[in-house]
């Protein structure tokens, strides 16, 4: 038995933001970073003093949240008492207003709040604390605004790693999406962020614990953000908005959330959490890299559900077999249109780095859900063969 776990509400669209001023909320607590306070808090403040809410700001989560950020939030939570959390930012801000609301409800627990959470316990974080939760994502691709996990960076041991927790309490009670947030986005992160649903999509639909309700999510987001994510790549770097199509992307992120969050990641993903952990690589830097990998590695176990996806988006081949070699070298050629790095080495990683790192990157990755969610299964020997291919950018062959 399974279940499909959504928001309550999904608000997108022009002018979603107005939403907020349709609400009775008292105390809000918004959780953000430094950037997003400065660009575009204002747009979210005038709708909650349309309808005089109260409001504590907590703006100090990093590129890469961490867990002792996150404790600092619930503290300061727990002393305000707010009838609703807003994450406003991207995937990381998200998923430390997701981290701080079980640490707030159950202080007795410490990190263990969040470090032992039961994916399917009873954690009653609504009646607990009297708050729900809103996420307004500004960037189009984590898709963490609707799922119910969150990874966070542990950086108490001397080597930092990357955990992800989940519960399906933790998934918000309202999203709202509105692609005027994006407005600003540089086009490195359009790219990033963009590959990085990209990769949801994609890993949520060969996954193992594919379901028919999040393929129908999972196939029709890939289509729409193959279609119109080197447009909006193209158009930032002429510096026009297309507002069309950057509504597409974000719609797509999202969906990409939704169904993945209801199925599971899978190898790319496993990947990218450990070397972004280990060698300090931004997440949406290496993700596009290491769905490249996936394909490869998957293709000859999962070569009818890729086959699909290359339907999707028009590809036509006479077998499963050449459409899925089309996809995977699609993929590539569209890492080089956004000018992405296609190896480790890249990215930045010296040969004495790799070398001293690499054995803890790969138990980072087997330790991954990707791992076992995969549909090909991923041994140590296997990974030490795919991260050599992955530092220097050559085609996996097994």
């Amino acid at each position: 038995m399974w279940d499909f776990t959504s928001p309550r509400k999904v608000i997108f669209g022009e002018d979603a933001l107005e939403y907020l001023s349709e609400q009775s909320f008292k105390h809000v607590f918004v959780v953000t970073d430094p950037v997003m306070r400065k660009l575009h808090f204002h747009l979210i403040e005038k709708q909650l003093k349309a309808i005089n809410a109260e409001i504590t700001v907590f703006d100090e989560v990093p590129g890469e949240p961490t867990l002792q950020i996150v404790e600092k939030g619930a503290k300061l939570l727990a002393e305000v008492n707010p009838d609703a959390i807003i994450a406003f930012g991207g995937g990381s801000v998200m998923d430390s207003a997701k981290g701080m609301w079980p640490m707030w409800a159950s202080p007795q627990d410490g990190m263990d709040a969040i470090e032992g959470l039961d994916p399917f316990g009873k954690l009653n974080l609504r009646e607990k604390t009297s708050c729900i939760l809103v996420n307004i994502p500004t960037t189009s691709g984590t898709g963490a605004d609707v799922t119910w996990s969150t990874v966070l960076t542990d950086n108490s041991a001397e080597t930092e790693r990357k955990a992800s927790f989940g519960n399906r309490e933790l998934v918000a009670d309202i999203t709202i999406l509105d692609p005027i947030l994006t407005k600003t986005l540089p086009r490195h992160l359009i790219a990033g962020t963009g590959l990085d649903a990209l990769s949801h999509a994609i890993g949520g639909y060969l996954s193992t614990w594919s379901n028919d309700f999040s393929d129908a999510f999972l196939i029709h987001a890939f289509k729409l953000l193959w279609e119109n994510l080197t447009l909006a790549y193209h158009q930032a770097e002429s510096g026009e908005v297309d507002f069309e199509i950057r509504e597409k992307l974000h719609n797509a992120a999202t969906m990409s959330g939704w169904g993945f969050g209801n199925s599971q990641i899978i190898l790319g993903h496993a990947l990218g959490h450990s070397i972004g952990a280990a060698f300090k690589i931004p997440h949406s830097k290496c993700i596009g890299t290491t769905c490249w990998y996936s394909l490869m590695y998957n293709k000859n176990t999962a070569s009818n559900r890729i086959a699909e996806l290359a339907r999707a988006i028009g590809l036509n081949g006479n077998s499963e077999e050449e459409l899925t070699e089309q996809l995977i070298s699609g993929v590539k050629d569209l890492l080089g249109e956004l000018d992405m790095p296609l190896s480790l080495q890249e990215m930045g990683v010296t040969k004495e780095k790799y070398d001293s790192e690499i054995e803890t990157v790969i138990e980072y990755a087997l330790n991954d859900s990707g791992t076992l969610s995969n549909p090909r299964p991923v041994d140590y020997e296997d990974y030490v063969k795919i991260f050599e291919k992955l530092f220097l950018g050559n085609e996996l062959d097994f």
